[in-house]
């Protein structure tokens, strides 16, 4: 059998970098050889920087940093494949007082400077949070220009009564202390500032039996009596005013404690990024400004809403305010006229704080990363601001790979959600997508690099391109172990004791970033988003315990809103997920932006086949009209279920109606299901079973390797394209596929291994089909090369045979490093969990080597082997005979053999380093663990905690491996 040599990854500059060599199916082949035809070198990674790295988000404790602590912490990012850091200064830690550096002081921009410096030095970016903690605002933010919301009362009056109460309203008193703030010390954080009286922004009576409706506002006068009589019949009513929420900036840090902006009034934005902007001025090595999720709880209220509300829909809202604040009322016109008072504070919103943080930013040479999630918007209009959308992923979602722990309180992926940001960006052109990710995705210092890896994976199957960790604490050089750390966080730091490895993990993420940075993205199908219909719903879509029902928020995970849609849209746009469909949403507004061709739609940045309305109920005339002229002038609009019944919001209702009518006349032919020819293009209604048919007959591609379970990410380049590929399914995937791009020649590239080659590749029935073998927990980068013909040996999947040679017995055990005691050596009979050896050992957290000695006949050792090592916990690095074979870290943990074995006796040896969480347990329990410091366990306290199976659990074998 032939044999490859492997040369280690750690020898050369993968990517761009990598002169003359290609490294094919661990094979080293000179760079000419793989292609032929010219064109770019399908075997090579692109090129590596700073972007294509995993960055991640570095908490400041009360600033409490030093020059020297910020250059290490540093450089230890630099050295484990970071690509950068999010700074974020917040909340202090107690009994570091005397260090604090408040927030925008001279102190703290000479330890900001001096992060600019360093992390030039070593390549790394730098973005900045746009204040202290999260969601705008701070001390310079008054009460007049904080968050708002509406505070109502009501008076009943009879005919010929007058009002002898004052028209005014007791403001409920300042919310209580966060917890962290509860902490502080007394003069770290500023007096709650005196509330004003809250100003009336309308005074309406409404007859209850006739509904008549009178404006009683200017009747009010300046001692807050109102002068009128009531005339005759049953009088309610209702005074609203502009109150606040008084809610302080989520985890601020001294110098940044106060109340939070309201993002529905430009001048209070406008405050914020000035006090901001001028205090930090210029300053370059920033790349962007970065705004956290929105926090936002029953902000539902701006003074000028009135006069917005009039200005955005077209009419006064005044005389609509009884029913509006009778939540008992179930009238049509109460729902139209909530839905557009939701609207109107997404437009605001929009307005207000999207675009003029993004034009603020720009104008110092910075971008923004924004997570709109959260926001009481349309977030598809709020990600399209920014230059790089964010969306966030917790990373506890349920994943059904073998052996794969899900987190604490798993639940679903929500693709469709973290879609939005990514199809923001492809609307635009804009290279980056970010996440926020593994955010709190177990409990602390329980989660492995193995569960971190199908939840990048499963995002960048999402369109996710830039990944940022949640993340890393500073923490001071003379803390004692585990140092400081933030409450809501997977400890991306060195105290976790698989960081030694984390470079496995950012490795293989620059290699798949580096893939879905290249070229252009591949969805050829634009969805429109009916957000109307959400907006139309009782609760707007959002968590009514928490949210205003006025301006509800679209918190990250869906509910509500996404999962399900009102209108089934997550059914119907799952599907086509499922299917291989590759698609972007599109909301009213960037649907607007577009023109229709023969080729189907775009907006000058992006071009789309086909456009797709899952199933809208309610749909503005200004949308439909654009979908129609889209079919006249030559593309496919697909409506599944039906047309759209009715428009949304109250303003010339009937005038809209019969607009709608006349529009969804022109479609007779396709109302009831079929195709109506529009112009030169066609207007589809069908049913979810005949969506891929109208899609494919407009030309739109289906990747069928989706037919299998896998995630498939599509992306186009001038050669061809680049397929991401991820088993996430509870079994393995083999077989020939077909995939939607023609091809010459298929490549295949392991981010995981770093082992590259030329896939099998056919043609059948007019289809370019790839040989596929994908393990679960396994994936793959294919090239798809149009034109070129790879000359390369074959990429070599670890598919087994069926053959095993088990290794028994005889474990030589030698914990080498860790804490809080190294136990002795030990030598087994049967793997078992450290757990299970003792007391010091079920307390230990670190490394320790296991060694095993078995035999090989000549003919078993000719033999192509992997290395299967059942259950490790956690990481397992491994060395047979004096050779490294590398580092298992995910699922499968499974090692090529190569050329190690010999006939005869073999050594393996194989270091295993567990997680922190046993060690933190014991310091619990005996009373030494750090608690000087805010902290919120995910689950329960470090002492109630269940000690964490550790080490190697095998079983372990050799299975033999078919190329």
């Amino acid at each position: 059998m032939r044999r490859v040599h492997m040369l280690n990854r750690r020898q050369f500059i993968y990517g761009g970098a990598l002169t003359g060599l290609a490294v094919v199916g661990g094979m080293a082949v000179p760079a000419q050889a793989a292609t032929s035809g010219g064109g770019v070198n399908p075997l090579r990674w692109p090129a590596a920087d700073r972007e294509t790295r995993p960055w991640t988000r570095w908490w400041w404790l009360g600033s409490a940093v030093t020059e020297d602590g910020l250059a290490h912490e540093l450089d230890q990012l630099a050295d484990h494949g970071f690509g950068g850091v999010e700074i974020q200064p917040i909340y202090e830690a107690q009994g570091q007082e005397d260090r604090i550096r408040r927030y925008l002081s001279r102190e703290w921009f000479i330890a900001l400077d001096t992060t600019l410096r360093h992390a030039a030095d070593r390549d790394l970016g730098v973005d900045l949070t746009s204040g202290s903690g999260w969601t705008f605002g701070g001390p310079w933010i008054d009460v007049e220009q904080s968050a708002g919301r509406a505070l109502v009362e009501h008076w009943e009056l009879r005919g010929g009564q007058r009002l002898d109460d004052p028209v005014k309203t007791i403001h409920p008193p300042h919310p209580d202390l966060v917890d962290e703030e509860k902490l502080s010390r007394p003069d770290l954080r500023p007096p709650m500032a005196p509330i004003p009286e809250p100003e009336l922004a309308a005074l309406v009576a409404r007859e209850v039996d006739s509904g008549d409706t009178v404006d009683l506002t200017d009747r009010v006068d300046g001692d807050r009596r109102l002068d009128w009589t009531a005339p005759p019949g049953r009088w309610r009513l209702t005074g609203v005013f502009s109150g606040w929420v008084l809610k302080r900036v989520e985890r601020a840090g001294p110098g940044g404690k106060g109340l939070m902006a309201d993002y529905f009034d430009a001048s209070a934005i406008r405050r914020h990024l000035d006090h901001f902007g001028d205090a930090i001025g210029g300053r370059r090595g920033i790349r962007a400004l970065f705004h956290d999720s929105f926090e936002l709880e029953a902000t539902d209220w701006t003074p000028a809403a009135l006069d917005q509300f009039a200005r955005l829909r077209g009419y006064e809202l005044t005389p609509h305010l009884p029913e509006l604040f009778d939540q008992q009322a179930e009238s049509d016109t109460r729902t139209r006229v909530l839905s557009d008072v939701r609207e109107t504070f997404s437009d605001l919103f929009l307005e207000c704080f999207a675009r003029p943080f993004t034009e603020f930013s720009g104008d110092r040479n910075w971008l923004t990363r924004n997570q709109a999630h959260g926001s009481p918007a349309n977030l598809l209009d709020v990600y399209g601001a920014a230059d790089i959308p964010e969306t966030e992923y917790t990373g506890g979602e349920i994943i059904p790979v073998p052996g794969l722990r899900h987190g604490a309180e798993p639940r679903p992926p929500v693709p469709l959600v973290w879609r939005m940001a990514s199809s923001a960006a492809h609307l635009y052109g804009r290279k980056l997508v970010g996440a926020e990710t593994i955010t709190w995705r177990d409990e602390h210092y329980h989660v492995s690099l193995s569960q971190a890896k199908p939840a990048v994976d499963i995002l960048f199957a999402a369109g996710i391109n830039h990944i940022v960790f949640h993340g890393t604490t500073y923490s001071p050089q003379d803390a004692p172990w585990p140092g400081v750390n933030f409450y809501a966080a997977t400890q991306v730091r060195p105290a976790n004791p698989w960081w030694r490895y984390v470079s496995e993990l950012t490795e293989y993420i620059t290699r798949c970033q580096s893939i879905l940075q290249h070229g252009r993205h591949g969805n050829d199908v634009l969805v429109y988003w009916p957000q109307h219909d959400v907006w139309a719903t009782p609760t707007g879509g959002g968590m009514q315990e928490q949210d205003g029902e006025l301006a509800p928020d679209y918190h990250w995970e869906g509910s509500g809103w996404m999962y399900p849609h009102p209108s089934g849209a997550d059914e119907v746009v799952g599907g086509l997920e499922r299917r291989g469909w590759q698609f972007d949403w599109a909301s009213d507004r960037q649907l607007a932006e577009f023109r229709g061709s023969h080729s189907g739609v775009s907006n000058g940045q992006s071009r789309y086949a086909a456009v797709v309305v899952p199933g809208a109920e309610l749909m503005p005339v200004d949308t439909l009209a654009k979908l129609v002229e889209f079919a006249a002038a030559g593309a496919t609009v697909v409506f599944v279920g039906s047309l759209p019944s009715d428009v949304p919001g109250l303003a010339k209702l009937e005038e809209r109606r019969r607009t709608l009518r006349d529009l969804t006349g022109r479609l007779t032919g396709a109302a009831g299901g079929g195709t109506q020819r529009v112009g030169s293009g066609r207007v589809v209604v069908t049913g979810r079973d005949g969506v891929d048919e109208a899609l494919a007959a407009a030309g739109a591609v289906r990747e069928p390797l989706a037919d299998t379970g896998l995630h498939v990410l599509r992306r186009y380049h001038d050669e061809g394209a680049d397929y991401f590929v991820a088993n996430l399914t509870d079994g393995p995937v083999e077989g020939w596929h077909p995939v939607g791009t023609p091809a010459s020649s298929v490549a295949a590239l392991d981010p995981l291994r770093d082992e590259r080659g030329s896939a099998p590749h056919r043609h059948r029935g007019g289809e370019s089909q790839v040989h596929v073998s994908l393990a679960p927990g396994e994936s793959v980068v294919l090239r798809a090369l149009e034109r070129q013909r790879i000359s390369a040996p074959e990429y070599r999947t670890l598919t087994p045979t069926g053959r095993r040679h088990d290794v028994r017995g005889g474990w030589k055990v030698e914990f080498l490093d860790g804490g809080p005691e190294v136990p002795g050596p030990r030598t087994i009979d049967e793997l078992v969990s450290w757990t299970e050896l003792g007391a010091a050992e079920a307390a230990f957290s670190g490394t320790a080597r296991y060694t095993a000695t078995f035999r090989l006949a000549p003919e078993e050792a000719g033999r192509e082997w992997a290395l299967d090592l059942g259950t490790v916990r956690e990481t397992a690095r491994v060395t047979v005979n004096g050779a490294e074979l590398g580092v298992a870290w995910a699922i499968p943990f499974r090692l090529p053999l190569d050329d190690a074995l010999r006939p005869g006796d073999n050594v393996l040896e194989i270091e295993v380093t567990n997680l922190a969480a046993n060690r933190v347990r014991a310091m619990a329990r005996n009373g030494t663990l750090p608690d000087n410091y805010y902290m919120s366990w995910r689950t329960t306290p470090p002492a109630e905690w269940d000690v964490q199976p550790s080490g190697l659990l095998g079983p372990v074998r050799l299975v033999e491996v078919d190329r």
